[in-house]
């Protein structure tokens, strides 16, 4: 069974820092497990990592496509099973790091994503009723028919191609067994999940903190850029939290100030939702960072309990 390590935790944890230490322990290379960082040119929003950390630390799944295209959880699990493969058989355990609870947890139990099929009609009838439909609308019929209540509907709403996809399984009356997605009976990969966590009011001023940063560091610049090369605003990748904020202030809809509070607040609700995810995963081995006194103690940590439940030493 492949190995793989897992990094997961809040938007804001401190998830990167600790991955870069254990790529140069390990000699390993790194996974993104983010369904934003995929994208080209969105760089400031997304956090994601500097140019001279991606030449320094190799990284996969990490711009490799266009604004314009559509990212997916099976899309993720395809190409993340790829590399965690290709780098096992080179005798590396690679690093997956990411916030995305689904994307994580769809590869660690093997989701399988085989939807029902969908004719170009049934598709278009789908799209019909979300257009005309309010998102209570919408989240009453999906209950009505799967009886279903996901962690995220925003999530899910911002996802077209799955709502699209979702609507054509509930007319061809497999509703209910596309949203309750069958998994592997045992894991797919032999795993070491570190789950990083932070006091909320600690975690919340650093989530303040670094929207504030990335507005002073060029972040409206990036959308601005993104809107005068054609991307549109209806894009998937563009439904990233942040974007749709200042893509509205730009558009005069919001003041500055109200754009960076509203950022902050759907930032900071999500990092709780992720928490709320994550209690899916009990295999998840918790991490408090108030407990360690600097990121190297925390990481020094993190190396012994690895060469602990695997029982060699790094």
């Amino acid at each position: 069974m492949d190995k793989v390590i897992a990094i997961i935790g809040p938007t804001a944890v401190g998830k990167t820092s600790l991955s870069f230490f254990l790529a140069e322990k390990l000699h390993t290379e790194l996974i993104s497990g983010d369904a934003y960082q995929i994208y080209k040119k969105m760089n400031i929003g997304t956090a994601k990592p500097t140019a001279e950390e991606l030449h320094r630390y190799t990284h996969h799944l990490i711009d490799i496509i266009d604004p314009s295209g559509t990212y997916s959880a099976a899309a993720f699990c395809y190409m993340a099973g790829q590399a965690i493969q290709q780098l096992n058989a080179k005798g590396a355990i690679p690093v997956l790091v990411g916030g995305t609870g689904l994307y994580v947890q769809s590869l660690l139990e093997g989701f399988h994503f085989d939807g029902p099929k969908s004719s170009e009609a049934m598709r278009e009838r789908a799209r019909e009723r979300i257009a005309r439909s309010t998102r209570e609308d919408l989240a009453a019929y999906i209950r009505k028919n799967t009886d279903w209540q996901p962690v995220d509907w925003n999530e899910l709403f911002c996802n077209t191609h799955r709502l699209v996809r979702l609507l054509c399984a509930i007319e061809g009356q497999e509703g209910a067994a596309f949203v309750h997605t069958d998994k592997e009976k045992e894991p797919l990969y032999d795993a070491y999940v570190i789950g990083l966590r932070l006091p909320r009011e600690v975690l919340y001023k650093r989530i303040n903190q670094r929207v504030d940063d990335m507005l002073a560091n060029g972040w409206i610049t990036e959308v601005i850029s993104l809107l005068e090369n054609g991307i549109s605003a209806d894009c998937q990748s563009m439904k990233a939290i942040g974007y749709e904020e200042i893509t509205a202030y730009l558009n005069h809809r919001l003041t500055f100030e109200e754009m960076a509070e509203r950022i902050k607040i759907r930032t900071r609700h999500f990092a709780k939702r992720q928490l709320t995810w994550y209690k899916r995963m009990p295999y998840i081995h918790w991490y408090e960072k108030e407990h360690y006194a600097s990121e190297e103690e925390l990481a020094h940590s993190v190396i012994t309990d690895i060469e602990t439940y695997w029982k060699w030493n790094v």
